[in-house]
């Protein structure tokens, strides 16, 4: 892509060194921010509403779950693309029933698969 895309993406991670990962990769293509805690997460979803959401499962405070289900009921992000990511392959099934557009277990996929997944979905 020659042209950095308009398109908004919030990366919910707790894990620093991942996240900054997925921000390096992302920001040459989407406009991103960062939140490390589930309930920062759901200020900045509201407030500036992306057009997808990279949420972690375990995070502190709200679980990726409880962010994934308050953002699925909130009339403003109802619709907005959440892709999961995990590190336990269980736990799939159960967050796309709640809304999950996809559910990538992390020692699965490389970040380039991340940006892959993101891009079919904007």
């Amino acid at each position: 892509m020659d042209k950095k895309s308009e398109k908004k993406v919030l990366i919910i991670e707790d894990d620093q060194s991942l996240a900054s990962a997925y921000r390096l990769k992302l920001s040459p293509v989407f406009n991103t921010q960062g939140a490390v805690t589930g309930d920062e997460g759901l200020k900045i979803a509201f407030d500036w509403l992306p057009d997808l959401i990279l949420l972690d499962l375990f995070l502190p405070g709200k679980s990726g779950q409880e962010v994934l289900t308050e953002l699925k009921k909130h009339a403003k992000t109802k619709k907005t693309p959440v892709i999961v990511l995990t590190n336990l392959e269980g736990h799939c099934d159960q967050m796309k029933k709640i809304g999950a557009a996809d559910c990538l277990i992390k020692t699965e996929i490389s970040i380039e698969d991340v940006l892959k997944k993101i891009t079919s979905f904007l």
